[in-house]
């Protein structure tokens, strides 16, 4: 079969590509630049595809290693993803394509023997892209909500993972060599792709209930802050029941001093002391926020926090009492926003540090916008603050799970954050 021949298979095969890093990664870059970049990428890949089927032996090895290299360096300039995690992606992704391909290639050798070459080309490229798209829609639908929720957590679990996925990769190019060399039959070669399929599988299985462990580890970390959150609104409320008890207590020489005031009919001295007092009650009553518990939780704890590092916080909420999300949602999404807001406040340096946070719920949409002063420093990559943090992941993740989306922006020394989730 001539190199000519093979060229639309091998941008079918690019174009595949870079359909499932488009859905399966957490991108860094727009849409329109994710173009640009895939298609250097897809003429790459063909070049360097197309090379590899005109040489042999040891050349046409490293070729093909050139190939694999070609793609993962794309995984990693497309990704947001931490190294670890995009290895494993990458190494799970690879190993599995290796499988379906040669699979495939020995199917349509051992079931057609009599089909033309470009035939049985062009037949393997179809069915490969077909069962991949298959398989990426199902990670979409089952696995990418957990993926997603453990980005940038944990890398020396990553690392474990990106080492097992790394093995069975090799194990399937070296058969994958075996193949290109009619080194074994092809009836023993199938029967080693279907064994180490199988095996694979087994090993995945393990794989995915350890990353569900992880899963499960972040959850708890969020109902150990929600705790944490209630504990610091108890004490809140019963300092400001302490301090109610002291002023119901005082009552009796409070009416006494007004009294003096009125007999002497001092006026002013009694608007000034009413003045006073009802300043010192406003001091100890506790401000509701919302009626949703969690949300009130919440920013009541970081109104304490801000209020003890001189930062002005201004809340703005109007969201119901029952939004139809689970409590470990709001905390990962709105806890984190605050915790950000509060870092950046005090790593700005500024004079003047201020919090603005506005909730509204529209329809069926959660909408919530904070605004923080903020670290000329500070920058921006794409929609997101460069070199995210685990906060801004677990932020993110919540806005997918809710088919939403997250923006940030930097503007007059202010970084604004834009959640919008879909109830």
């Amino acid at each position: 079969m001539s190199i000519p021949h093979r060229i639309p298979g091998l941008f079918l095969m690019a174009l595949c590509h870079v359909v499932v890093i488009y859905y399966m990664l957490e991108r860094r870059y727009s849409r329109g630049k994710f173009v640009l970049l895939s298609c250097l990428y897809v003429a790459s890949f063909v070049c360097m595809g197309a090379y590899t089927y005109a040489v042999t032996g040891i050349i046409m090895v490293l070729s093909y290693l050139g190939v694999a290299v070609c793609l993962f360096l794309f995984f990693c300039i497309v990704s947001k993803e931490c190294l670890p995690k995009k290895s494993f992606l990458f190494l799970t992704y690879f190993g599995l394509f290796s499988i379906i391909d040669n699979s495939l290639k020995l199917m349509v050798t051992l079931l057609l023997p009599h089909l033309p070459a470009l035939a049985g080309y062009y037949l393997v490229n179809v069915l490969r892209t077909a069962a991949l798209l298959l398989i990426l829609a199902l990670y979409k639908k089952y696995a990418a909500p957990v993926m997603q929720s453990l980005a940038d957590n944990k890398k020396g679990r990553w690392w474990n993972l990106a080492l097992i996925a790394l093995l069975f990769y090799l194990l399937q190019a070296a058969v994958t060599i075996l193949y290109v060399e009619n080194a074994l039959s092809d009836i023993y070669l199938l029967f080693t792709f279907i064994m180490i399929s199988l095996v694979m599988c087994t090993v995945y299985a393990v794989v995915f209930i350890n990353i569900s462990y992880m899963k499960k580890d972040a959850e708890m970390e969020l109902i150990r802050q929600n705790v944490g959150y209630l504990s610091e609104r108890l004490s809140i409320l019963q300092n400001a029941e302490e301090a109610n008890r002291r002023l119901r207590h005082d009552m009796r020489h409070h009416i006494e001093t007004i009294a003096g005031y009125a007999k002497s009919e001092d006026h002013s001295a009694i608007l000034a002391y009413i003045g006073e007092y009802r300043s010192e009650i406003s001091d100890a009553a506790v401000k509701e926020y919302s009626l949703n518990r969690t949300i009130n939780s919440i920013l009541t704890v970081y109104a304490g926090k801000a209020a003890e590092s001189g930062i002005d916080f201004s809340v703005q909420c109007n969201a119901a009492k029952d939004l139809g999300m689970r409590e470990i949602d709001i905390i990962a999404l709105l806890g984190n926003l605050l915790e950000n807001a509060l870092h950046g406040c005090l790593e700005s340096g500024k004079e003047k540090l201020s919090i603005e946070i506005h909730i509204r719920q529209q329809d069926s949409r959660l909408i919530i916008l904070c605004n923080n002063t903020c670290s000329d420093r500070m920058i921006l990559s794409g929609s997101l603050p460069a070199g995210k943090s685990i906060g801004i992941s677990s932020i993110l993740s919540v806005c997918q799970k809710y088919d939403g989306n997250l923006d940030y922006k930097l503007e007059n020394e202010t970084c604004s954050a834009c959640a919008v989730l879909n109830l």
